[in-house]
């Protein structure tokens, strides 16, 4: 096979824009660039001919001059998306400057060998047909200690010369390329001063990988670069950026595969023994923030916990009964190396480690992984296109153990969809065949990238990092490839259609990079690409990446999300940044009491209703109680551990969150390890119920059975259920009377003085100017009971305003007073209300409404009967928005009129 060189528009767009900056320049040649044997690039442009120039090209490409950081700095960035064919631009550039300008020397300067094995076979398969463009071709050579004569070639030939190398190629002084005694320098030059001395072009491939610490910058500085070209997706260091292509843009106009998520994640795992490190702070006292179940009002929350030390036990500070015996014994953070946690209880929990049964998800994620393969793989072949499958595991032990969890379930899932798809088993021959596997051992038994760690892996190492066109051909049996997470930066093939991220700790790669891995346009068996045409179907694209990550979409959106916004200011890719501005102080705002509203008639008489107190008196019966509870609890119904495959198609890669859509999902059994508890005990304590009442209530179900699926999810449930039943039974109980006192009119203050800019003015209607608001339903209804013109006067309650309740004080959000003739005469009635706005008007909505918000209002309702509501005074709640209130209020008035 050999691939096609491709002429496309946009990274002709980059070739050019980094040549115009060079425009008015002198052409090198054997006369006017060279002396003492040393032939460099000479550059004739003064610096404010080379920023005039800059400013032009950025202005050309769309790229603000405050986004595009512009300096006299000699360097450039160019900013393409993984997977667009960033190498081939920066190589084809190095043909341009040399044939425009007669640019020699050029050093491309990799962080990796992936990335320095990419650029070695790109060449490889593109120098023919790139001489047959340009009409010549470089001396491309990778730098090795061991052979300086290329070196010494490089320093002296008027030839294009490229060395490729690596930043541990020099960074340090004992390097030979450092040492100024030796036997064989060059003129009596330590060999980095010779290069040095040839003024290279240094092309910097992913230069955040390493490039900018005070080390790097020291010793690329010795290089002498008349200028640096630096080429990535994702700058950290950004000058002089001439050139920038998008996630956005690139998925937009097609020039890299569509993506669709597929999510493999536990569900209904609440109250399982599941713990995380969130952090461990060692600023003063060690200490560990951990991720845990919380018992919350609303549920089981799986949230971090506050700053934790020794002795902390987790089931206190989670108000969670699974953790017993969870108290902190040790917490250790050495230096440069993963901290963890010991609890008395024995148990150990490593930092980055996610809480999860690893062979079941792994399991999972590996089955949907060759099912995703299997079914492009027969589409694929159609067009003569090999489909290729990368696995990302963080502990290599999983997969090159004779047991390891990751080779076992790679056999038995391939085993498992072999059978489902094509009706008979694969042999074991077969299933080791398809395997290959990138993983590098140094002596230590750590995993690296490292070349001569490789040696043992030769024949893999060559076929997947440099064997590019072998890898692609049908006829080569290997189609799955593991790697380590780690490793995943600078390798990628244009024929991996699926990635699945296997990992025990949370993911370091970025999702940037890991979606990167399998970007590129596939190419068929005669090395040609091939593109999705604009009017494919959705489903039927040929160029389609299949993600299948260990998370929930939301968790995966979120962080690559996050990745746009660290670059770009803003999930809307290629927009300029934009500067936040934080920790600004909040002003000082005044309420001022409008007087003649407030000592209107209207207003006194409304608030001689509204400001008398009431005592109240509960009564209930415990046998109700019991009784009901039992009914109840009978219908409680656990939902076992499952594992949720869910499918995300993505539209647009700038706004990963919005623009996908779920395709489908289905579930499979789990398991979860839950810790021992006693229910009774439990119950009893989060209810207030005696011992014996819990006890009969337990031996009046028979649904033990769900008890057994989940016991602190019934737990949740059952204290739920009861505090309903008690609560209602409460309120059935409750009587409220007058008892002689009340709210003195002059407690509203003239002025009311906050630092705050949650205000909203109320200058028509308001007994105040300016209204102070908790939420964004309190704002907008205040708004337009001012521009209601049958509005006399309202009013936020002020906070001393408080009803007594069983449950603790309540305090309503609104008094209004309307004005409204009536049909039959002139004359007209004022209405008074009180109001309560919450996110609904259904009071038996429990997504909206906590059980102690719907306890209180029905609480209110008797206070408010009690002081004796009528055809003029009355009491709504919940209120979601000023129209529903108008909309009942209009049908008390008419009521009052017939």
């Amino acid at each position: 096979m050999i691939l096609k060189l491709e002429q496309l528009e946009y990274q002709q767009k980059a070739i050019n824009s980094v040549i115009k900056v060079f425009e008015g320049q002198e052409r090198n040649t054997f006369e006017n660039a060279g002396s003492d044997g040393i032939r460099s690039n000479i550059l004739t442009l003064t610096k404010d001919e080379l920023l005039t120039n800059i400013k032009k090209v950025t202005e050309e490409n769309g790229i603000s001059l405050e986004a595009g950081k512009l300096s006299q700095e000699n360097d450039l960035c160019i900013e393409m998306e993984t997977g667009t064919g960033k190498t081939l631009v920066y190589l084809k550039t190095i043909y341009e400057l040399y044939a425009r300008y007669g640019f020699t020397k050029f050093i491309i300067l990799v962080p990796t060998v992936p990335i320095r094995e990419g650029i070695l076979s790109t060449f490889e398969a593109f120098h023919k047909q790139l001489d047959d463009l340009y009409g010549f071709t470089p001396n491309l050579f990778e730098y090795d200690s061991k052979r300086l004569s290329k070196v010494k070639s490089y320093i002296e030939e008027q030839h294009p010369q490229i060395m490729v190398m690596t930043l541990q190629s020099f960074n340090s002084e004992d390097k030979i390329l450092n040492q100024a005694e030796r036997e064989d320098l060059f003129a009596n030059l330590a060999y980095i001063d010779a290069i040095g001395a040839t003024n290279p072009f240094i092309i910097m491939d992913e230069p955040q990988e390493g490039m900018d610490t005070d080390n790097s910058i020291e010793r690329i500085k010795k290089l002498n670069p008349i200028y640096k070209l630096r080429y990535s997706a994702t700058h950290k260091v950004m000058r002089n950026l001439i050139y920038r292509l998008t996630p956005f843009e690139s998925y937009k106009q097609g020039l890299v595969k569509k993506i669709e998520v597929l999510t493999v994640t536990e569900k209904n795992d609440e109250a399982s023994m599941k713990v995380e490190i969130d952090r461990i702070d060692t600023s003063k006292d060690i200490k560990v923030k951990l991720k845990a179940w919380h018992l919350t009002a609303s549920g089981y929350k799986f949230k971090g916990t506050k700053l934790l030390g020794k002795d902390d036990k987790l089931d206190e500070v989670t108000n969670n009964v699974s953790y017993p015996g969870y108290e902190i014994d040790r917490i250790t953070k050495p230096p440069m190396k993963k901290g963890f946690v010991q609890f008395k209880n024995g148990v150990v929990i490593n930092e980055s480690e996610k809480a999860q049964d690893f062979s079941l998800i792994f399991g999972e994620q590996l089955y949907w992984l060759i099912y995703s393969h299997f079914d492009k793989k027969e589409k694929l072949k159609k067009h003569g296109i090999k489909c290729l499958s990368l696995i990302f595991i963080d502990r290599v032990a999983n997969y090159i153990d004779d047991n390891g969890i990751i080779k076992t379930a790679f056999a038995e899932q391939y085993n498992k969809v072999y059978k489902e798809v094509y009706k008979k088993e694969p042999s074991k021959e077969d299933i080791e065949n398809i395997q290959g596997y990138y993983f590098a051992q140094t002596g230590k038994g750590d995993y690296t990238d490292s070349e001569r760690s490789m040696n043992t892996n030769k024949e893999l190492f060559d076929l997947i990092l440099r064997d590019k066109e072998k890898l692609l051909s049908i006829d080569n049996p290997v189609e799955f490839i593991f790697s380590h997470s780690a490793l995943g930066v600078g390798w990628d093939n244009p024929n991996v259609f699926n990635i699945a991220t296997l990992n025990q700790s949370y993911s370091e790669i970025k999702k940037r990079q890991e979606i990167g891995r399998g970007l590129r346009i596939c190419v068929n068996q005669d090395g040609r690409r091939i593109y999705d045409k604009p009017s494919v179907r959705e489903g039927e694209e040929i160029n389609l990446l299949t993600i299948i990550p260990n998370e929930t979409y939301e968790a995966f959106a979120a962080q690559y999300q996050s990745e746009i916004v660290e670059i770009y200011g803003s999930t809307e890719a290629g927009a300029e940044t934009r500067h936040t501005h934080k920790g600004e102080k909040k002003s000082e705002k005044k309420a001022t009491r409008n007087k003649t509203l407030f000592e209107s008639e209207s207003f006194k008489k409304f608030w001689r209703k509204l400001a008398r107190k009431t005592d109240y008196l509960v009564s209930f019966d415990d046998d109700v109680i019991i009784a009901k509870s039992i009914e109840a609890l009978k219908t409680i119904k656990v939902e076992a551990p499952q594992v949720e495959v869910a499918l995300h198609r993505i539209s647009d890669i700038q706004d990963v969150y919005t623009t996908a859509e779920n395709k489908g999902r289905q579930a499979g059994k789990g398991k979860v390890t839950f810790a021992p508890m006693d229910i009774i005990e439990e119950i009893s304590e989060n209810t207030g119920i005696s011992y014996k009442s819990v006890f009969e209530i337990l031996k009046g179900i028979d649904n033990y059975n769900e008890v057994a699926k989940n016991p602190p999810k019934f737990l949740q449930e059952a204290v739920t259920k009861i505090r309903q039943i008690e609560l209602d039974e409460l309120v059935r109980g409750l009587t409220y009377k007058l008892n002689g006192d009340k709210y003195d009119l002059n407690d509203l203050k003239e002025i009311i003085i906050r630092n705050t800019d949650r205000f909203q003015e109320t200058p028509n209607r308001g007994i105040y100017d300016l209204m102070f608001w908790e939420s964004d339903i309190e704002k907008e209804f205040a708004k337009e009971a001012d521009t209601d013109s049958e509005v006399v006067c309202f009013l936020k309650l002020p906070e001393f305003y408080k009803i007594d309740t069983p449950i603790g004080p309540y305090n309503p959000d609104f008094g209004i007073v309307l004005k409204r003739k009536k049909i039959k005469s002139t004359d007209a009635d004022e209405f008074y209300f009180v109001i309560e706005t919450k996110g609904t008007n259904d009071i038996n909505d429990h997504k909206a409404l906590t059980l102690d918000e719907i306890t209180k209002i029905k609480c209110a309702q008797k206070h408010f009967t009690a002081l004796g509501i009528d055809a003029f005074f009355d009491y709504y709640a919940p209120v979601k928005e000023y129209k529903s209130f108008k909309k009942k209020a209009d049908s008390k008035v008419l009521a009052a009129d017939i």
